[in-house]
């Protein structure tokens, strides 16, 4: 839906102490984007079929985050997590611990050979860290998960200069994989597989001069990069590790530099986008800096991108509400402390309650 067909709240109103107006948060139509995307998405989303846990992911996160998880029935729910273990790849004879873990989708499934492993079965870090974090969304207690193969696969995709790829067969590697990695061990509450000291140097090493981390050694620093350094750095306990307060300042001040206009860029000479509201605020979070930026302006930008008749938020005035960005919004506006919402854990973007109900099943 474009501009012009959108119901957009006046954002030059001001009451008498000039103080801007918040636009209207459409609780509603929020929660009914998320649930009518659960049973039926657009033609143009065939195009992540092979990915379908990420919309999922991002469908239950969202739900859960508006406080919403009710609307789904205790069938749904459980159909949702049988779903999720079927696509769980376990040891046997043609599956190799390193392929160990959770697929992005059915659509890779070979029904004549399932539940044995053929070349296309392979799990994706990603997809194991989204897999995790909504099976302890609905409620699930992990007990189906073979968690000693997915810590063994986790372990095979480290490489010697720390970092971890995103797959065993030819999978990339950069900061996106080694928070999701990590993200997998501090889920499953065991770091017995991978080597933290070198995961810790290759972070260290994607460190910029502007303050801020690139996906790899060398690479322009990026909101997205840097969240994922910080939030590694914060499941290792191990911030002040790579940043004494000199450069955690440094940092703080790229970070507080990319709010334009209201919202945030992920990189320098970029418009501000929705979702670097998560990406940056819980950046801003972790290291205790939340405070510093304009707040009411960046909830302001984020409540200007939300569809008022559908649902859902878009990157852009001049974008769609998608999935991801829907549900990164949120995270935004909840970290900022909107009442409407769940508090989020800014290092995993699960809910506070999601959260909890982890460390319950940690302990047993």
């Amino acid at each position: 839906m474009l501009n012009s067909e959108r119901q957009r709240a006046d954002t030059n109103l001001v009451n008498a102490n000039n103080k801007m107006t918040m636009p209207q948060f459409a609780f509603e139509q929020h929660k009914n984007y998320f649930l009518h995307s659960l049973d039926q998405l657009p033609s143009k989303s065939a195009i992540f079929d092979n990915s379908r846990i990420t919309m999922l992911y991002f469908e239950l996160i969202g739900l859960d985050i508006l406080d919403a998880l009710e609307s789904l029935t205790d069938q749904h729910k459980k159909e949702i997590v049988n779903w999720v273990y079927k696509l769980q790849l376990v040891p046997n004879e043609n599956c190799p611990e390193q392929k160990c873990g959770f697929m992005g989708s059915t659509t890779v499934i070979n029904l004549k050979t399932y539940p044995k492993c053929d070349k296309y079965c392979e799990s994706n870090v990603g997809m194991t860290y989204m897999a995790l974090c909504i099976l302890i969304t609905l409620g699930d207690d992990l007990s189906r998960v073979n968690k000693s193969a997915i810590l063994w696969g986790v372990g095979s995709l480290q490489k010697s200069d720390g970092s971890f790829r995103s797959n065993y067969e030819n999978g990339e590697n950069d900061l996106r994989f080694m928070y999701c990695s990590l993200a997998i061990c501090n889920i499953l509450n065991d770091w017995s597989t991978i080597n933290v000291n070198n995961a810790i140097q290759f972070i260290s090493k994607c460190l910029n001069y502007d303050g801020a981390f690139g996906q790899n050694p060398g690479a322009e620093s990026h909101g997205g990069s840097t969240y994922c350094a910080i939030a590694s750095l914060s499941l290792l306990e191990s911030l002040s590790l790579v940043l004494d307060k000199r450069k955690l300042k440094v940092l703080e001040r790229w970070v507080v530099n990319r709010q334009f206009n209201g919202g945030f860029q992920g990189r320098i000479n970029k418009d501000p986008d929705t979702c670097y509201s998560f990406w940056l605020g819980a950046t801003l979070s972790i290291i205790g800096s939340l405070d510093r930026i304009h707040k009411n302006e960046n909830i302001n930008f984020i409540l200007n991108n939300a569809n008022l008749l559908t649902g859902g938020f878009s990157k852009n005035m001049d974008s769609v509400p998608d999935l991801m960005h829907t549900c990164l919004s949120l995270s935004g506006l909840s970290l900022f402390g909107d009442d409407n919402l769940n508090p989020i854990i800014p290092a995993l973007n699960i809910t506070v309650r999601a959260a909890n109900f982890l460390k319950h099943i940690q302990k047993k």
